[in-house]
Protein backbone atom coordinates (compact mmCIF):
# COMPACT_ATOMS: atom_id res chain seq x y z
CA UNK A 1 0.00 0.00 0.00
CA UNK A 2 1.32 3.74 -1.21
CA UNK A 3 0.02 6.37 1.08
CA UNK A 4 1.00 10.18 -0.33
CA UNK A 5 0.22 12.86 1.45
CA UNK A 6 -1.99 16.74 0.47
CA UNK A 7 -2.10 19.07 2.81
CA UNK A 8 -3.09 22.65 3.00
CA UNK A 9 -1.26 24.81 5.74
CA UNK A 10 -1.56 27.35 7.46
CA UNK A 11 1.59 27.42 10.46
CA UNK A 12 5.09 28.36 9.06
CA UNK A 13 6.81 25.75 11.54
CA UNK A 14 4.40 22.85 9.91
CA UNK A 15 5.63 23.87 6.75
CA UNK A 16 9.51 23.87 7.37
CA UNK A 17 8.87 20.39 9.21
CA UNK A 18 7.32 19.11 6.19
CA UNK A 19 10.21 19.70 4.22
CA UNK A 20 13.00 17.56 3.26
CA UNK A 21 16.01 17.83 1.28
CA UNK A 22 14.57 14.97 -1.16
CA UNK A 23 12.28 17.60 -2.36
CA UNK A 24 11.77 20.90 -4.06
CA UNK A 25 10.08 24.00 -2.74
CA UNK A 26 8.40 26.57 -5.61
CA UNK A 27 7.01 29.76 -4.80
CA UNK A 28 4.95 32.55 -6.45
CA UNK A 29 5.19 36.24 -6.09
CA UNK A 30 2.94 39.67 -6.51
CA UNK A 31 3.81 42.44 -8.81
CA UNK A 32 5.41 43.99 -5.17
CA UNK A 33 7.61 41.01 -5.18
CA UNK A 34 6.13 39.48 -2.25
CA UNK A 35 5.51 36.09 -1.57
CA UNK A 36 1.92 34.57 -2.56
CA UNK A 37 1.89 30.71 -2.90
CA UNK A 38 4.71 28.56 -1.71
CA UNK A 39 4.67 24.97 -2.92
CA UNK A 40 6.78 21.89 -1.20
CA UNK A 41 6.87 18.91 -3.59
CA UNK A 42 8.49 15.39 -3.05
CA UNK A 43 7.21 12.30 -4.58
CA UNK A 44 5.28 11.67 -1.64
CA UNK A 45 3.85 14.60 -0.53
CA UNK A 46 2.43 17.71 -1.17
CA UNK A 47 2.28 20.90 0.45
CA UNK A 48 0.76 24.36 -0.22
CA UNK A 49 1.18 26.50 2.14
CA UNK A 50 -2.34 29.21 2.81
CA UNK A 51 -0.92 31.84 5.68
CA UNK A 52 0.98 34.61 6.00
CA UNK A 53 4.63 35.14 4.70
CA UNK A 54 6.44 37.12 6.47
CA UNK A 55 9.77 38.37 6.14
CA UNK A 56 11.40 35.43 7.82
CA UNK A 57 9.42 33.12 6.31
CA UNK A 58 9.87 35.02 2.44
CA UNK A 59 13.53 34.61 3.08
CA UNK A 60 13.44 31.30 3.94
CA UNK A 61 11.58 30.26 0.95
CA UNK A 62 13.74 31.94 -1.26
CA UNK A 63 16.75 30.90 0.20
CA UNK A 64 15.62 27.21 -0.56
CA UNK A 65 12.91 27.34 -3.51
CA UNK A 66 12.63 28.19 -7.21
CA UNK A 67 10.41 31.48 -8.07
CA UNK A 68 8.12 30.48 -10.72
CA UNK A 69 5.14 32.19 -13.26
CA UNK A 70 2.04 29.87 -12.31
CA UNK A 71 1.71 27.24 -10.06
CA UNK A 72 -1.20 24.87 -11.22
CA UNK A 73 -2.43 21.99 -9.14
CA UNK A 74 -4.74 18.97 -9.90
CA UNK A 75 -5.70 16.86 -7.80
CA UNK A 76 -8.37 14.99 -9.87
CA UNK A 77 -5.37 14.15 -12.70
CA UNK A 78 -2.98 14.33 -9.80
CA UNK A 79 -0.30 16.56 -11.33
CA UNK A 80 1.06 19.85 -10.60
CA UNK A 81 2.10 21.95 -13.21
CA UNK A 82 4.91 24.67 -12.69
CA UNK A 83 5.82 27.13 -15.36
CA UNK A 84 8.87 29.28 -14.60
Amino acid sequence: MKFQLIAQVSDPDLLRKSMHELGTVFYQTDDKDNVVLVIYFSGSRIVRYNGKVDEELSKFVRAMGYRVNSIEIDEIQGFIKIVQ
